[in-house]
C-alpha cells in the first residue's frame, strides 16, 4: 500500500450546470480518518496519541472494543488533549465489546468544531483494577480546514 503526501485541505467541486461559476459553489472538503489501537498492560492506563492538521474539525470518534477490558470494576475510555483529557470524549465503556459512538457534551462539540492549534488527540483507557485482556481500537473522522491564505 502506498500513501501520498500533501499539504492544505482536499476540496472537492462540480461546475455549475450552465458552465458558469459566478456565484455558485458546491465545493466541499473530504472527511479524512485515522486509526489507533489501544491494548490492555496489567493495571496501567493506556493512552495513545493521534496528530491533526491545525485547525481539524473532528466530525467523529468510533471506538470498536475488539477484546473488552476484563478489569475488576471499570475500564473507561476518554479522549482529550492530553493523556485522560475529556476535552473530546468521556465516559467510553471498554468492558463491553462492539463499537460504541460517545455521547458528546456542547463543550465537546464545541471544542471538536476547531482543535486550534494543538493537534494532538489522546486517547486514554483506564482500568479499575488488574486486567488480563483488552484491545480497543479507535477511529477518528475529521475534515481539515482552509487555513488564512489558502485558496481552495
Amino acid at each position: 500500500m502506498t500513501t501520498t503526501a500533501f499539504t492544505g485541505p482536499v476540496a472537492t467541486f462540480t461546475e455549475k450546470p450552465d458552465g458558469t461559476a459566478a456565484g455558485y459553489s458546491d465545493m466541499g472538503f473530504c472527511a479524512m480518518s485515522q486509526t489507533t489501537l489501544l491494548t490492555q498492560n496489567s493495571t496501567n492506563a493506556v493512552s495513545s496519541t493521534l496528530y491533526m492538521p491545525f485547525g481539524s474539525q473532528i466530525v467523529d470518534i468510533i471506538v470498536d472494543v475488539l477484546v473488552a477490558f476484563d478489569s475488576a470494576t471499570s475500564a473507561t475510555l476518554t479522549a482529550g488533549t492530553a493523556a485522560a483529557g475529556t476535552q473530546y470524549a468521556s465516559g467510553v465503556n471498554a468492558k463491553t465489546a462492539g463499537r460504541v459512538r460517545p455521547t458528546f457534551t456542547a463543550a465537546q462539540l464545541a471544542a471538536m468544531d476547531d482543535i486550534g492549534t494543538t493537534p494532538q488527540v489522546v486517547f486514554t483507557i483506564t482500568p479499575v483494577g488488574a486486567t488480563t485482556a483488552g484491545s480497543v481500537r479507535v477511529t477518528v473522522l475529521y475534515v481539515q480546514q482552509p487555513q488564512a491564505g489558502d485558496t481552495p
